[in-house]
């Protein structure tokens, strides 16, 4: 089985086939259409998830009313920040058995169809297969599973069942990135099939069937109806079955891919669980890319606010460590950069912690208030525990610690990014308060722009808040981000 090896992006786009699919011919469309797909519910893993869409909600916490009158709205879909990523498996089985319990009867209360997706990291990181399996158990049974972590503006793609990161002009195998070596969910595998395989295995359990729809499959003449019709034949399968239901890898390499395949599951009856990156829940709701959201658009008291920005950079990816370098060095005359020493911090006390916390605010107020941007940033030394769980506990202490030093700064900013996907999970929800928030846009690809409203009582309301993820952009990308608002 082929794990890949790095090879060309424009080499390999122009070996795969043209897509002889017309979406806007209504013969493509069959008898059905997108007025057959359901309510789409985007549990995500961290709040990265939204870094494709527009103009849609996001619940932050896990209130049985709020969740009862979402799931009334009979919308397209919406999110829930679930930020299980940043829990231990046990953690993380607890919390969101509790919040598909309540999904659940939600569902049979309001009487609405919906489909899951379980959103989680385009470069395989999260709990798999635990999440779709305590979805499928509580809010399904479900025909089939979907796995297709594509996200297209960030150059992740699926190809031949192996899934690639690109960098530059080339394509590199998931595995041989540095996110493979995660001390939590790290893995060997970059062909889809083999990691089902893999992750199966770690837990315990026999991989399930699993099939593959290829680029070839979604590009042909009659791709909507070939497509539909395969669904189907899985379903047929599927039912014959007692295991754990068939895992489809999706192949995918262009937005049209993707919507290619969502046209071909509004023809079926089949009931899919998704286990996806973001560009299939966007392609899912029927979302365009939209262009950039600029300071000038937002509300004129955003954009003239006197005060400066709050950067939190919690993420450790090498990627983030080079922005941060690179928006250190061209933007420092306008820069307050506060250093935490994460090694220093996991040694103290509480009450070192809180005195750190008092002297760092003090900083930071001062700064903002002259105008300066604020940047509030981990020492970039990883470090880690050989014992998965452990490793996220110390992750959770230094979180805890800059959610801290943001709730108690006391000058609200022009503008708040959070670096890193647990990080902008933790400071929007913990930190600012936010039950409940708008994806704006995008402030630049791949990286979402989010508000909340006065009524949500959240501290800072109408404060652009900035998910930025990690491992998303190039060099100057916080960089020129931060220089967009002064």
């Amino acid at each position: 089985m082929s794990q890949g090896e790095t090879k060309s992006y424009e080499a390999v786009e122009a070996s795969l086939p043209l897509s002889k699919v017309n979406l806007d011919e209504p013969r493509q469309l069959g008898s059905g259409s997108r007025a057959n797909l359901k309510t789409l519910v985007v549990l995500d893993d961290d709040p990265t998830g939204t870094q494709t869409v527009h103009d849609i909600t996001v619940l932050t916490s896990f209130d049985k009313l709020v969740l009862e009158e979402e799931l009334a709205k009979r919308g397209r879909g919406f999110f829930i920040l679930t930020n299980s990523r940043a829990y231990p498996e046990v953690e993380a089985k607890v919390l969101l058995g509790k919040l598909l319990r309540d999904l659940h009867d939600g569902i049979a209360k309001v009487g609405v169809e919906v489909e899951v997706v379980t959103r989680s990291d385009s470069c395989l990181r999260g709990h798999f297969p635990l999440e779709p399996e305590l979805v499928h158990d509580i809010v399904g049974p479900f025909d089939a599973w979907v796995l297709t972590p594509a996200f297209f503006e960030g150059g992740r793609v699926t190809v031949d069942d192996v899934h690639y990161v690109r960098e530059g002009d080339d394509l590199v195998p998931v595995a041989m990135t540095p996110f493979a070596a995660d001390k939590a969910f790290g893995f060997r595998s970059s062909n889809l099939r083999a990691w089902v395989a893999e992750k199966f295995q770690q837990a315990g359990q026999t991989p399930p069937e699993i099939v593959s729809i290829s680029i070839e499959d979604l590009r042909r003449d009659d791709a909507v109806a070939h497509v539909a019709s395969r669904l189907e034949d899985i379903k047929r399968r599927s039912k014959e079955s007692p295991r754990t239901p068939p895992v489809i890898i999706l192949n995918v390499f262009h937005h049209s891919d993707m919507k290619t395949f969502i046209t071909a599951k509004a023809q079926t009856n089949v009931s899919l669980l998704y286990r996806s990156g973001a560009s299939l829940v966007s392609a899912y709701l029927g979302i365009d890319p939209v262009p950039p959201i600029t300071p000038q658009s937002l509300s004129p008291r955003t954009s003239n606010r006197p005060f400066g920005g709050l950067i939190i950079v919690g993420s450790y990816v090498p990627k983030t460590t080079i922005q941060l370098s690179y928006l250190l060095e061209n933007c420092r005359q306008h820069l307050e950069h506060i250093q935490i020493d994460v090694q220093q911090v996991l040694k103290s006390s509480e009450i070192e912690r809180t005195k750190l916390v008092a002297k760092t605010v003090s900083t930071m107020e001062e700064a903002l208030q002259q105008g300066l941007d604020v940047v509030v940033s981990t020492s970039r030394q990883l470090i880690t525990h050989e014992d998965a769980q452990k490793s996220l506990r110390m992750g959770k202490v230094i979180s805890d610690l800059l959610c801290s030093i943001t709730a108690s700064v006391n000058v609200r900013p022009k503008y708040v990014i959070a670096k890193g996907g647990i990080t902008s999970s933790d400071i929007a929800t913990q930190a600012l308060q936010m039950k409940k928030a708008n994806v704006v846009g995008q402030a630049a690809p791949g990286i979402p722009l989010w508000e909340s409203s006065e009524q949500d009582i959240a501290k800072w309301a109408d404060v652009p808040y900035i998910v930025f993820p990690g491992n998303v952009g190039g060099e100057h990308a916080l960089g020129n981000l931060v220089a967009s608002y002064r």
